[in-house]
Protein backbone atom coordinates (compact mmCIF):
# COMPACT_ATOMS: atom_id res chain seq x y z
CA UNK A 1 0.00 0.00 0.00
CA UNK A 2 2.67 2.34 0.42
CA UNK A 3 4.31 1.69 -2.52
CA UNK A 4 0.62 2.94 -4.20
CA UNK A 5 0.84 5.99 -2.41
CA UNK A 6 4.35 7.17 -3.06
CA UNK A 7 3.83 6.31 -6.91
CA UNK A 8 0.60 8.42 -6.71
CA UNK A 9 2.42 11.46 -5.05
CA UNK A 10 5.01 10.89 -7.81
CA UNK A 11 2.19 10.68 -10.00
CA UNK A 12 0.67 13.86 -8.96
CA UNK A 13 3.58 15.80 -9.35
CA UNK A 14 4.68 14.58 -12.72
CA UNK A 15 0.95 15.39 -13.97
CA UNK A 16 0.65 18.62 -12.16
CA UNK A 17 3.88 19.72 -14.44
CA UNK A 18 2.29 18.19 -17.38
CA UNK A 19 -1.21 19.65 -16.39
CA UNK A 20 0.80 23.15 -16.57
CA UNK A 21 2.18 22.56 -19.84
CA UNK A 22 -1.26 21.25 -20.91
CA UNK A 23 -3.19 24.07 -19.14
CA UNK A 24 -0.50 26.64 -21.02
CA UNK A 25 -1.03 25.59 -24.25
CA UNK A 26 -4.82 25.40 -24.04
CA UNK A 27 -4.88 29.10 -22.56
CA UNK A 28 -3.28 30.53 -25.60
CA UNK A 29 -5.36 28.03 -27.90
CA UNK A 30 -8.45 29.71 -26.42
CA UNK A 31 -7.18 33.22 -25.55
CA UNK A 32 -4.56 33.97 -28.30
CA UNK A 33 -5.80 32.04 -31.17
CA UNK A 34 -9.60 32.14 -29.97
CA UNK A 35 -9.90 27.98 -30.40
CA UNK A 36 -12.90 26.47 -29.43
CA UNK A 37 -12.55 24.77 -25.74
CA UNK A 38 -13.16 21.07 -27.05
CA UNK A 39 -10.59 21.90 -30.03
CA UNK A 40 -7.74 23.37 -27.48
CA UNK A 41 -8.09 20.82 -25.46
CA UNK A 42 -7.30 17.75 -27.65
CA UNK A 43 -4.21 19.63 -28.93
CA UNK A 44 -2.83 20.79 -25.51
CA UNK A 45 -3.87 17.09 -23.52
CA UNK A 46 -1.99 15.36 -25.70
CA UNK A 47 1.11 17.49 -25.50
CA UNK A 48 1.34 17.05 -21.48
CA UNK A 49 -0.04 13.37 -21.43
CA UNK A 50 2.48 12.19 -23.35
CA UNK A 51 5.02 14.16 -21.26
CA UNK A 52 3.46 12.70 -18.70
CA UNK A 53 3.75 9.58 -19.86
CA UNK A 54 7.30 9.71 -20.66
CA UNK A 55 7.92 10.67 -17.00
CA UNK A 56 6.12 8.37 -15.62
CA UNK A 57 7.76 5.64 -17.51
CA UNK A 58 10.98 6.56 -16.15
CA UNK A 59 10.58 7.81 -13.39
CA UNK A 60 7.65 6.03 -11.41
CA UNK A 61 6.34 2.80 -12.79
CA UNK A 62 8.21 -0.53 -13.59
CA UNK A 63 7.23 -2.42 -16.79
CA UNK A 64 7.67 -6.01 -15.68
CA UNK A 65 5.97 -7.41 -19.89
CA UNK A 66 7.54 -8.15 -22.84
CA UNK A 67 5.76 -5.86 -24.24
CA UNK A 68 7.45 -2.82 -25.59
CA UNK A 69 7.24 0.45 -24.34
CA UNK A 70 6.12 1.77 -27.80
CA UNK A 71 3.35 -0.23 -27.78
CA UNK A 72 2.52 0.66 -24.39
CA UNK A 73 2.59 4.12 -25.76
CA UNK A 74 0.30 3.46 -28.97
CA UNK A 75 -2.22 1.90 -26.24
CA UNK A 76 -2.13 4.64 -23.84
CA UNK A 77 -2.33 7.46 -26.66
CA UNK A 78 -5.43 5.94 -28.31
CA UNK A 79 -6.48 5.49 -24.18
CA UNK A 80 -5.89 8.87 -24.18
CA UNK A 81 -7.70 10.46 -27.60
CA UNK A 82 -10.89 8.82 -26.62
CA UNK A 83 -10.79 10.26 -22.91
CA UNK A 84 -9.61 13.66 -24.16
CA UNK A 85 -12.29 13.81 -26.69
CA UNK A 86 -14.85 12.61 -23.92
CA UNK A 87 -13.60 15.33 -21.30
CA UNK A 88 -13.72 17.93 -23.96
CA UNK A 89 -17.15 17.41 -24.99
CA UNK A 90 -17.86 17.31 -21.05
CA UNK A 91 -16.10 20.70 -20.93
CA UNK A 92 -18.36 22.07 -23.68
CA UNK A 93 -21.29 21.25 -22.23
CA UNK A 94 -20.24 22.62 -18.83
CA UNK A 95 -19.15 25.71 -20.30
CA UNK A 96 -22.42 26.28 -21.90
CA UNK A 97 -24.39 25.29 -18.20
CA UNK A 98 -21.90 27.82 -16.47
CA UNK A 99 -22.34 30.80 -18.68
CA UNK A 100 -26.32 30.49 -18.16
CA UNK A 101 -25.79 30.96 -14.92
CA UNK A 102 -24.65 34.43 -15.71
CA UNK A 103 -21.95 34.91 -13.46
CA UNK A 104 -19.91 37.69 -14.25
CA UNK A 105 -16.70 35.92 -12.35
CA UNK A 106 -17.18 32.46 -14.11
CA UNK A 107 -18.02 34.20 -17.34
CA UNK A 108 -15.26 35.77 -17.50
CA UNK A 109 -12.70 33.10 -16.50
CA UNK A 110 -15.15 30.38 -17.75
CA UNK A 111 -12.11 28.66 -20.26
CA UNK A 112 -9.62 28.15 -16.95
CA UNK A 113 -12.49 27.34 -14.91
CA UNK A 114 -14.02 24.36 -17.15
CA UNK A 115 -10.21 22.76 -17.65
CA UNK A 116 -9.72 23.29 -13.28
CA UNK A 117 -13.24 20.93 -12.69
CA UNK A 118 -12.46 18.34 -15.31
CA UNK A 119 -8.66 17.97 -14.03
CA UNK A 120 -9.12 15.34 -10.70
CA UNK A 121 -11.21 13.13 -12.63
CA UNK A 122 -8.97 12.62 -15.24
CA UNK A 123 -5.95 12.52 -13.15
CA UNK A 124 -7.14 9.49 -11.03
CA UNK A 125 -8.07 7.59 -14.31
CA UNK A 126 -4.96 8.50 -15.39
CA UNK A 127 -3.23 7.09 -12.58
CA UNK A 128 -5.00 3.56 -13.00
CA UNK A 129 -4.58 3.13 -16.48
CA UNK A 130 -1.37 4.16 -16.71
CA UNK A 131 -0.20 1.78 -13.67
CA UNK A 132 -2.35 -1.08 -15.24
CA UNK A 133 -1.27 -0.48 -18.86
CA UNK A 134 3.01 -0.05 -16.99
CA UNK A 135 2.85 -2.53 -14.66
CA UNK A 136 0.38 -5.48 -15.36
CA UNK A 137 0.10 -5.60 -19.55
Amino acid sequence: MKKVIIEGLKFIGFSGIGWLIDTTIYLILTSIFKLNVDISNIFSSLVGVTFVFIMSTRKIFVSNSKINIKIKYLIYIIYQIILILTASKVMLLLKDYLITLNINIIVKYINIIVKIIITPFTMLINFIVMKLLIEKI
